[in-house]
């Protein structure tokens, strides 16, 4: 039976590594906390990316958003001597034409009013919309249905609640009943299913909670402001909208279509920075980008924590080899090749820094834990997150090892046997 076989040289290096428990726990301490830090910072960086990108993509990857800026009274003065009237009905209607790449186009306003007779677990938020909004943010109906073209046409009365709204309302927020918005009775045609939004607390876009909102046609909001009334004061400018939304037929059209959206509003704005165009795809590329980058910095923070514990790792060896001079000029007068010194040597090497990678794994998934607890950020463990440390103890064992090793090796066998 071959002496050094694996199993054997693996048993040898770890009763040798436990016959000095405290020193080889601290050898192996740097690795432990490298392998710590490394699995909680890429698993808090892939938690922030996995929420960007998420909040991202319900923005929809083929729209692209005109938002209305709110100005100052020196912006709004401006805004006029540039001819802007602020994002508008026009807007809409210029975009329809100009663009030949978008599929449809609809818009949003935001109604500053009131729901009478709802209690105060949550303030709704009523918007006048067009009749397409519901598929441009892929909206589906658990009751009845979404506003149609023709209630526009024949300026109904008619509303469509958001999910927690139609819970709160109880018996009175079912197809078919009425609300109070403002002065004006409400007909309730249709119910969203209700819609799970990303919002945490890193977020870098704005969604909206739709499970909060009270729709209306945007027509009847035009006619219930030129009949004056509670809502007169409330909508503002005429054809003014709080929201443009374009939606591209193709994905690989998305950014010339910007390009095209951004000119036309420029010209019909005369270059006044009322408004704000938010492309997501755009966006998610750059969270992409910036995930990358943050990767490669990960990467060389790894690579700066393990290089310190593999320094430990070395200066123990080196100080192991000296000590045991005697036994490996004993080994190599029974026969073991330089070969076999240098393999055990690296095996305890090996079993240091890997021994230490799980451990610092174990910790770094239980600081993770805590992190998520105690901050409230949302977190994301990666199978590449949890390999990666690992791989690289074990690349650490070899590098940091193999010198010692090769050290042991090179040991003149009758000076070993005469050391003292």
């Amino acid at each position: 039976m071959n002496p050094y076989k694996t199993t054997q040289i693996l048993r040898v290096a770890v009763r040798s590594l436990l016959q000095q428990k405290l020193r080889s726990f601290l050898s192996a301490l740097g690795v432990v906390c490298g392998v710590m830090a490394v699995v909680a910072m890429i698993s808090v960086g892939e938690g922030a990316k996995q929420e960007t990108v998420s909040q991202i993509e319900q923005l929809g990857t083929r729209n692209i958003y005109i938002k209305a800026v709110p100005l100052t009274d020196d912006q709004v003065a401006r805004a006029r001597e540039h001819l802007s009237r602020g994002l508008n009905i026009a807007d809409l209607k210029r975009i329809e034409k100009g663009c030949v790449m978008t599929e449809r186009v609809g818009c949003l306003r935001e109604i500053s009013t009131s729901i009478l007779g709802l209690a105060r677990e949550i303030s709704p938020q009523v918007v006048a919309c067009s009749a397409n909004y519901a598929e441009l943010q892929s909206m589906h109906i658990s009751a009845g249905r979404f506003i149609a073209s023709q209630d526009g046409r024949q300026k109904n009365l008619v509303c469509v609640l958001g999910n927690d709204v139609a819970r709160l309302l109880g018996g009175r927020g079912r197809p078919g009943c009425f609300i109070r918005i403002d002065n004006h009775l409400f007909k309730v045609v249709g119910i969203l299913s209700r819609i799970e939004r990303q919002t945490g607390k890193s977020s870098t876009v704005s969604v909206r909670n739709y499970n909060e909102m009270v729709f209306v046609p945007l027509e009847t909001a035009e006619t219930l402001k030129r009949r004056g009334g509670g809502l007169q004061k409330k909508l503002g400018t005429a054809h003014q909208l709080s929201e443009i939304v374009a939606q591209v037929a193709r994905t690989e059209d998305v950014m010339a279509a910007a390009e095209l959206v951004k000119r036309i509003m420029e010209v019909s704005h005369n270059y006044a920075q009322d408004y704000q165009l938010l492309v997501p795809l755009e966006l998610l590329k750059q969270a992409e980008r910036t995930q990358r980058t943050f990767n490669l910095v990960l990467g060389a923070i790894a690579g700066i924590s393990l290089l310190v514990g593999g320094i430990g790792i070395m200066n123990i060896m080196l100080a192991t080899v000296s000590e045991r001079t005697r036994e490996i000029g004993i080994r190599r007068a029974v026969g073991a090749t330089r070969r076999h010194i240098i393999v055990h040597f690296l095996a305890e090497s090996v079993i240091l820094t890997v021994s230490g990678g799980i451990i610092g794994l174990m910790f770094g998934l239980g600081a993770v834990w805590v992190i998520s607890w105690i901050a409230g950020w949302r977190v994301a463990i990666s199978l590449w997150g949890v390999a990666l440390p690992l791989f690289m103890s074990f690349l650490v064992g070899i590098f940091f090892g193999l010198y010692p090793a090769r050290q042991a090796a090179n040991v003149d066998p009758i000076v070993a046997l005469r050391h003292d």
